[in-house]
């Protein structure tokens, strides 16, 4: 069986409560009073405290800016990768850092075999995973890859990537990373979709260790199997176009209605997938891609407050930073008192509207 021996996280410098948020988004949209109006009312319900960016432009009290000076952005798709590609790095490496951190040990003690990088939000070739083998002055013949622009539920495709790795190469030791900058493409369009945007995403990083059971750890996670599904009729709720000015997110007002009409189904079919029964579960891990989002999950599945605490507690402090947040959580929850064999049930969404989840246990 494959296993997650350590998850690694990381965030920006730029620490902006909501609340100052909101003010750099009346002045942004120019003090439009329909927008303003809507913007108070998503700010209002989203569930989040702070946001973290990669930069300064949305706290009011700095006086350094790159894009956005309090004003629209005259900014271009080429300008926002051109700051990708400055601070990605950086922040990816961070979030490894953390992930040895929690291991006791080093990368270069360590011995990464393989690779695997994930980010919708900026690409250029040579790609992250290059870049991480030339600053971490990984092997050059190390197996990497890449996982791009498949939203916030990518760090689940990266999971089963490497968990089909260490099936068949009991030696393997892997290392997925993902990285997200979603401030970078603010644009003060007055639509549901990059007003949702704008309140709710943020940047962040995290690292994920996994190995075989061949390589003995404490305080890890079992991997027990992978079920996803694509929704028929979620195909235009969730999305990506990539701009002359940034890229833009396509993010339905129904998403949250579909998933709520689906989730029974959903965890259904994936327990019966996984051999469990869902009232066996213990954990869960949902994906906090917005507050109404959890709510509806919690609603319908008739969980209880300990059992969403987790995923709450990471948009509140973090907002939605697409593909690291649902590892976030998945960290959080590493970090508590738990007991071997205790199960955590993974949901996470993406374009498509493409549902993931995935099984994992607690071994001490």
């Amino acid at each position: 069986m494959s296993k997650i021996i350590s998850i690694g996280t990381a965030v920006p410098q730029h620490r902006t409560e909501q609340k100052e948020i909101l003010e750099f988004m009346h002045a942004a949209y120019d003090n439009d009073v329909t927008a303003s109006r809507k913007l108070n009312v998503l700010f209002h319900n989203s569930g989040i405290h702070t946001r973290y960016s990669a930069i300064p432009d949305f706290d009011k009290t700095s006086h350094e800016h790159i894009f956005f000076n309090g004003t629209p952005s005259k900014a271009n798709v080429e300008n926002r990768l051109e700051v990708f590609k400055e601070r990605a790095i950086p922040l990816a490496i961070e979030a490894i850092n953390d992930s040895f951190k929690k291991t006791n040990t080093t990368l270069k003690e360590f011995g990464i075999t393989h690779l695997i990088t994930v980010t919708c939000t900026g690409i250029h070739a040579p790609g992250l995973d290059a870049e991480l083998i030339y600053q971490l002055d990984l092997p050059k013949d190390i197996y990497h890859t890449a996982v791009n622009f498949l939203g916030c539920n990518a760090a689940f495709h990266a999971l089963k990537i490497a968990d089909m790795i260490s099936k068949t190469d009991e030696d393997a030791k892997i290392l997925i990373v993902c990285v997200e900058l979603c401030t970078l493409h603010f644009q003060p369009k007055d639509n549901h979709a990059n007003l949702l945007s704008n309140t709710i995403f943020g940047d962040g990083a995290a690292a994920v260790i996994i190995t075989s059971d061949k390589h003995s750890s404490k305080d890890s996670l079992t991997i027990n199997g992978f079920y996803s599904i694509l929704l028929d009729k979620g195909k235009d709720l969730m999305g990506w176009n990539i701009t002359p000015i940034n890229f833009e997110m396509i993010l339905d007002a129904k998403i949250p209605e579909v998933l709520g009409e689906e989730i029974i189904s959903i965890l259904n079919n994936a327990t019966k997938k996984f051999n469990v029964s869902p009232h066996s579960l213990t954990h869960w891990a949902i994906h906090p891609g917005g507050k109404k989002i959890v709510d509806v999950i919690k609603s319908k599945l008739k969980l209880s407050d300990e059992d969403t605490e987790a995923s709450y507690k990471i948009l509140d402090e973090y907002g939605n930073m697409s593909s690291p947040t649902i590892l976030f959580v998945l960290s959080e929850l590493m970090q508590q008192e738990n007991k071997q064999g205790e199960t955590i049930f993974s949901i996470g969404f993406g374009p498509g509207l493409s549902i993931e989840t995935a099984l994992f246990t607690y071994a001490r």
